[in-house]
């Protein structure tokens, strides 16, 4: 069956159809000779020092045996910030990045920029506010006025960014943020009343306003939660399509909870894996605790059942929490006993000299 122009059918039927044969048509990426370290870094705060300051940096990144680097080029969700070198109107650009591929390519770090999943740029204040998010709670959320991924122009302008980078700038791979609905503990309780959302309550729901009690019912909970996978699905296949075209490795930061936030949001990225789309998994296990990280990551292999590379993301410093060093080395030492093919930490700013001595010792055994 010839695939019909995503752009002429539904995102759901276009997922859901695309999908299917994915999971005959593209196999699971090889199986990498030696575990990877991966780092997360943002370009408008890191890297910015003198040149011989910035190389220095690189030797100590390659000495610790971090292989990439996952790289912020753009802001998200709200700004217009870019940190590459974009030609999308829209964009106030400050090119960081065809610096930071430079000292990567010298001290043999490969830099795989980030695009953030749903992202939108050079809208009108109304366009903007017409394709947001609104949580329906009383009184509003912190969420409303942020993207909503019903919206299919939004989405495909995600797209239109990874395709920007790749035009402009001499990649190897790039990495998905954001690839999710972004109504985490709402999407429930408080489902979304944009638009674009209340189309698809009408389409497959069969009416426009939908409440909490609505998705009491299995069946409407079960084609609510579908939809909004499917969208997504419908992002992911687009990017993976650009990816082969261009010869690149893809790699996604992936809800840890995978039965809870990841399907709840339309982050199916167990399935994405079983399909192949995806070269580097990176669940963000992020935990201070030693147990409850080996315990996500022994749910997540064995869903995975070897079909995609798991990289078990660390949290070495991040919104919620701080790692000290031991205890990062610990939970890296765990996720290579238990089978994840390396780690992805969060994030190089939180790193110190005693991290990456402690890295260095670490990826000498590995």
């Amino acid at each position: 069956m010839n695939r019909r122009n995503f752009l002429k059918t539904t995102a759901a039927t276009s997922a859901a159809l695309t999908l299917s044969s994915a999971h005959s048509a593209v196999s699971a990426a090889p199986k990498e000779s030696k575990p990877k370290i991966m780092v997360w870094a943002h370009a408008h705060t890191d890297f910015l020092g003198e040149d011989d300051k910035v190389m220095a940096e690189f030797e100590k990144i390659r000495e610790s045996g971090i292989d990439i680097i996952f790289l912020f080029v753009h802001s998200h969700p709200d700004d217009n910030q870019a940190w590459y070198n974009a030609s999308i109107n829209g964009f106030v650009v400050q090119d960081r990045l065809s610096r930071t591929i430079n000292f990567g390519k010298k001290a043999g770090v490969e830099i795989h920029p980030i695009i953030g999943g749903i992202k939108d740029i050079g809208l009108s204040e109304a366009n903007r506010k017409k394709r947001s998010y609104v949580s329906g709670k009383p009184g509003g959320s912190s969420r409303d006025g942020r993207f909503c991924a019903s919206w299919q122009t939004t989405r495909l302008s995600s797209l239109r960014i990874a395709s920007d980078v790749i035009n402009n700038h001499t990649i190897s791979g790039f990495h998905l943020d954001y690839i999710r609905y972004i109504d985490t503990g709402m999407g429930i309780k408080w489902p979304c009343q944009c638009d674009a959302c209340k189309q698809n309550y009408e389409r497959f729901l069969g009416k426009k306003d939908i409440a909490s009690f609505d998705l009491q019912n299995p069946g409407m909970l079960f084609h609510y939660l579908k939809v909004r996978n499917d969208n997504i699905t419908d992002a992911v296949l687009q990017f993976k399509k650009l990816a082969n075209q261009n010869n690149l490795k893809i790699s996604m930061a992936a809800r840890a909870d995978y039965f809870g936030s990841a399907l709840v949001e339309g982050q199916d990225w167990i399935n994405w894996g079983h399909a192949g789309l995806f070269d580097y998994i990176c669940p963000m296990n992020y935990t201070t605790d030693r147990d409850e990280h080996r315990d996500l990551l022994k749910m997540q292999l064995n869903l995975m059942d070897g079909k995609a590379g798991i990289y078990s993301g660390l949290g070495r410093k991040w919104s919620a929490g701080e790692t000290k060093t031991d205890d990062m080395i610990r939970q890296a030492d765990d996720a290579l006993n238990m089978g994840a093919a390396g780690i992805s930490i969060y994030h190089y700013h939180g790193l110190n000299d005693k991290d990456f001595a402690a890295l260095k010792e670490f990826s000498k055994n590995i």
